[in-house]
């Protein structure tokens, strides 16, 4: 059994015998005394960064990134009592 079959098996383990699984622990142990490092590392999870904070909202990126106030809704806030009153339903979720 090869490395690459015996990861492909104990990614999709429920699919196969419980002694192919064993095997392909064992051909992956193995494989990792040989070469002193993990062949079956996790990745990490993208660290989430703070994107801003727009209508009382915090944002998360995980990529960094900022977050601004739609300037179509904010001209529609400042345009008159019918546009503050729309611009509170769409941003409060008011029916």
């Amino acid at each position: 059994m090869t490395l690459s079959e015996a990861k492909r098996i104990l990614e999709k383990g429920a699919s196969f015998s419980p002694t192919v699984v064993e095997e392909a622990k064992e051909v992956v142990a193995n494989f990792t005394k040989k070469r002193g490092s993990s062949v079956m590392k996790t990745e990490k999870k993208a660290q989430m960064a703070y994107g801003g904070t727009v209508n009382g909202k915090r944002h998360m990126y995980t990529g960094g990134g900022s977050v601004y106030a739609n300037k179509g809704l904010l001209a529609l806030k400042k345009s008159g009592p019918k546009g503050l009153e729309a611009y509170n339903k769409i941003t409060k979720g008011e029916n």
